[in-house]
């Protein structure tokens, strides 16, 4: 097993020891078999002294832990659980020591004592609540005075209430430690931005993203960096950019080599255009008749002209429904010359309204027809105004709305509407 560096030793001690759920014992072996850095985290110094403290809650070295934890830059934990754990273990120690006066006297009597010197280090300091100012003073008091030492005993002197308010302290302290080293570059490995983080590292990096991201993650990465890659920059080898290069040299040679066809195709195209021009024109000379002169201005002749010999149709010949029209003359009332009178016009061919079918073919089969919406709802207001039964007075009335249809149509119609 290769030897860890000191970087990968705080790691490891930063992660391990700041999980409250890892086990003393485990905890202490981890702290013998590694060497223990010389510039630990904060998170690590923390940790180390709540485990310290969990330990050893209710002693004089409890209390200089506690000191040392106050002391530590950016306590995520507010001071007053700090102070109260502090003066709680103190008042402690003096209320139940044999000799009273000789442990008040050490520890809030004289100017060096931990509790006096904690609380006189300044209101800054997380050891310097009002509480602790208002118990030193009275313990201060206290000294030579029996009937102050037994309210003191009976007010400090348990030894539950002092762990009591350790355990509240360890609670609030473990609770706001924070992430290790290690949890925060995993995040980063395994979150939103870990196809960047991978894409910066070298391979001996990735080789511990490996181990802290697992397998099948670390396969997921890798392809989704590999997609990103091959997204921005499908193929990016020598190789291929030489290819790239010479494929573009060989494209502007190849410009400058070939010429245009354009030109020439549209000068040929003109050509054939003028020329046709000429032999429209020349047929329309000889047959004596006028080109038409298209939206293009070449003359052409007429469509219906199969040749140039040939006289184009008259209107009446466009139009073959045309017929003359007749004009009658009628006697000047002068005596001078006859007066053109209206014109005669044919009438138009009648259309019967209802096309019967012929008299003879009473045995042939009529063909069916759908009935429109029209013909169904004529046929429900004619129930409404004549009467069911009437069909020949539906009929009748509406001749140009049941064209072709008979009574008998009518009332099997309306049978199955009513169905």
């Amino acid at each position: 097993m290769p030897r860890l560096t000191p970087a990968d030793a705080t790691l490891i001690l930063d992660h391990v020891l700041g999980d409250p759920s890892v086990p003393a014992a485990a905890a202490h072996a981890l702290l013998a078999a590694l060497p223990f850095p010389s510039d630990p985290t904060p998170r690590l110094r923390r940790s180390v002294l709540l485990r310290r403290l969990a330990a050893d809650p209710v002693s004089t070295s409890a209390l200089d832990t506690l000191h040392l934890l106050a002391s530590l830059p950016a306590a995520p934990s507010p001071p007053p659980p700090i102070a109260a754990a502090h003066i709680a273990v103190a008042g402690f120690l003096a209320a139940s020591a044999p000799d009273f006066d000789a442990a008040t006297t050490a520890l809030f009597a004289r100017p060096d004592g931990r509790a006096r010197r904690a609380v006189d280090e300044g209101g800054s300091s997380a050891l310097a609540s009002d509480e602790a100012v208002a118990t030193v003073d009275q313990f201060e008091a206290a000294v030579g005075n029996s009937f102050s030492q037994v309210v003191l005993r009976g007010l400090w002197g348990d030894r539950s209430a002092a762990e009591e308010r350790v355990r509240e302290l360890l609670t609030a302290e473990w609770a706001a430690i924070g992430p290790s080293l290690l949890e925060v570059v995993a995040e980063q490995i395994v979150g939103d931005g870990a196809v960047e983080t991978w894409r910066e590292a070298d391979e001996a990096t990735r080789a511990k993203f490996r181990l802290l991201a697992g397998e099948g993650k670390a396969r997921e990465i890798l392809g989704k960096l590999e997609e990103s890659t091959s997204r921005v920059n499908p193929i990016s080898t020598p190789e291929v950019s030489k290819v790239v290069d010479a494929l573009k040299a060989s494209c502007a040679e190849l410009h400058s080599v070939v010429e245009d066809p354009l030109p020439a195709a549209k000068a040929v195209a003109d050509e054939v255009l003028a020329t046709r021009m000429d032999r429209a024109a020349n047929s329309s000379a000889e047959s004596g008749q006028p080109a038409a002169c298209g939206p293009a201005g070449a003359c052409v002749l007429n469509e219906n002209n199969n040749g140039p010999n040939k006289t184009p149709p008259s209107l009446m010949d466009w139009n073959p429904t045309a017929q003359t029209i007749q004009w009658e003359e009628s006697p000047d009332p002068g005596g001078s010359e006859p007066a053109l009178r209206r014109p005669h016009l044919p009438s138009p061919r009648r259309i019967p309204v209802s096309p019967l079918p012929p008299a003879d073919n009473k045995n042939k089969r009529r063909k069916a027809r759908k009935w429109c919406l029209l013909e169904e709802e004529t046929l429900r207001k004619g129930v409404e105004l004549y009467g069911s039964g009437n069909w020949k007075d539906i009929l009748s009335n509406n001749p140009d709305v049941f064209i072709g249809r008979t009574p008998v149509d009518l009332k099997d119609k309306w049978r199955n509407m009513t169905r």
